[in-house]
């Protein structure tokens, strides 16, 4: 039996999105796992230590009830969340350039006719890509919950595919932000409700591996007659919080793939193509 191929450029649904998105991550499972392992996951783990330092070493030091510390550990603390976020989003570009040069290959080459080697030469400078993708989109989003919260969300799901047109278009960042915002407004609301589905399901996964740390917390605070800070919580706490952030950040390969899916539905629906095998999945 022909091993299954998933064709990404086809008319879908809201629902068929979701399931042919799970479908490629299952069939695909072990080579993109054997990417984000090799040029991944390291950065993963020192990402995961970072928030281990940030909230055991640096939040545990603020004291709301001194005020005259408080001013004195501001600057240092605004330091390391700035330093930390932009970690964060050196990974996030990290992971999606690495899964973005994998469809990339395998929309352009075909299942099993390439290697990671011939993904290799690519992913650095898809990483790049994203890198830039992503400060410009953070800009934006954040100027838009200034103005009102409401237009930062508008603008977040707006240039949600901002990533995907950018890497495998590659004609230019203004392009990207224009496509994305027409792409996208041609069905805002089904984008909306893939990135909210996203969202949740990474918050669900996290939530569910964080309840031993979440139930330690509240009986050290909650049932105890004095405050314990959190640098006097047992070691277990923090491992369990470090694994929380690993995963939760290796989860956004999710939310990229329906973002990738759901831009080549609506780049079909835009550009219809003639296609004799019109199956998502074919044996």
């Amino acid at each position: 039996m022909e091993q299954k191929e998933i064709q990404f450029r086809k008319k879908r649904e809201l629902g068929v999105i979701i399931s042919d998105s799970f479908e490629f991550l299952k069939l695909e499972i072990k080579p993109i796992s054997r990417l984000i392992l090799i040029y991944v996951l390291p950065f993963v783990v020192l990402y995961a230590f970072g928030q281990v330092y940030l909230q055991r070493n640096v939040l545990s030091a603020i004291d709301l009830t001194d005020q005259e510390k408080l001013m004195a550990n501001i600057g240092p603390f605004y330091l390391n969340m700035f330093l930390f976020l932009f970690f964060g989003l050196f990974i996030q570009s990290l992971l999606v350039g690495t899964y973005y040069s994998y469809i990339e290959a395998y929309l352009k080459l075909g299942k099993g006719n390439f290697n990671l080697s011939d993904i290799s030469a690519k992913f650095f400078a898809n990483s790049l890509l994203a890198m830039g993708a992503n400060l410009v989109f953070a800009v934006i989003v954040f100027f838009g919950i200034i103005m009102c919260f409401l237009p930062g969300i508008y603008f977040a799901n707006t240039f949600s595919l901002l990533l995907i047109i950018f890497i495998y278009e590659k004609k230019g960042l203004g392009d990207a932000l224009s496509r994305s915002w027409k792409l996208v407004n041609t069905q805002w609301w089904n984008t909306l409700i893939l990135n909210l589905l996203a969202i949740v399901m990474i918050w669900a996964v996290s939530m569910l591996i964080s309840i031993p740390t979440m139930v330690m917390g509240i009986s050290k605070n909650l049932f105890s007659s004095e405050f314990t800070n959190p640098v006097d919580y047992p070691q277990w706490y923090w491992i369990v919080t470090g694994i929380t952030a690993a995963v939760s950040t290796l989860l956004m390969i999710i939310p990229f793939t329906f973002q990738a899916f759901q831009y080549f539905n609506l780049e079909e629906r835009e550009n219809p193509t003639i296609n004799l095998n019109d199956n998502s999945i074919t044996e």
